[in-house]
């Protein structure tokens, strides 16, 4: 039996996330289409136009409503910003982001990354930003210094 692979993102959107998340998907289907079992999940990306995919696009056939506790896939993809990653997959979980191109990781997305087994950059930038920034954790009540915050996962360009 094929494992189940569910991809989170805003692939029906006329976005840049949008076009990012047509690429990997259709990459993916070519890759692994005939191993796993691929379905999408469609996601909003702020205000931006839906329907960007014709409606006889094959695409459209892997689309799904939701995934729930009775129904968790193997294999859990989301493509967006990493504050809003949250692992589903019963065994991989992998966020797929442009990352930033600054000099800093904010810190929320540095947790967000860690919640993943797998992390895919646009660059080499990206990764060794993500790879390399600590931030102190301070209490939201007090401010006073509870810790580190950096990355302990695995990051690919």
């Amino acid at each position: 039996m094929k494992p189940t692979c569910v991809i989170s993102c805003p692939i029906d959107t006329f976005s840049g996330y949008g076009a990012r998340s047509r690429d990997f998907v259709k990459s993916l289907i070519e890759l692994k289409g005939e191993e796993w079992d691929i379905k999408i999940l469609p996601q909003r990306w702020g205000e931006c136009p839906w329907n960007y995919l014709s409606q006889d696009d094959p695409l459209r056939k892997r689309f799904i409503m939701g995934v729930d506790n009775n129904n968790r896939p193997e294999v859990w993809m989301q493509i967006t910003v990493p504050n809003e990653f949250q692992p589903v997959g019963t065994q991989h979980n992998i966020g797929v982001s442009a990352g930033i191109e600054s000099n800093i990781y904010p810190g929320d997305w540095i947790e967000g990354s860690n919640r993943m087994s797998l992390n895919f950059l646009s660059s080499k930038h990206s990764k060794d930003i993500l790879d390399n920034t600590q931030l102190e954790k301070k209490d939201n009540k007090t401010n006073q210094s509870i810790g580190m915050v950096k990355f302990d996962g695995i990051s690919e360009v």
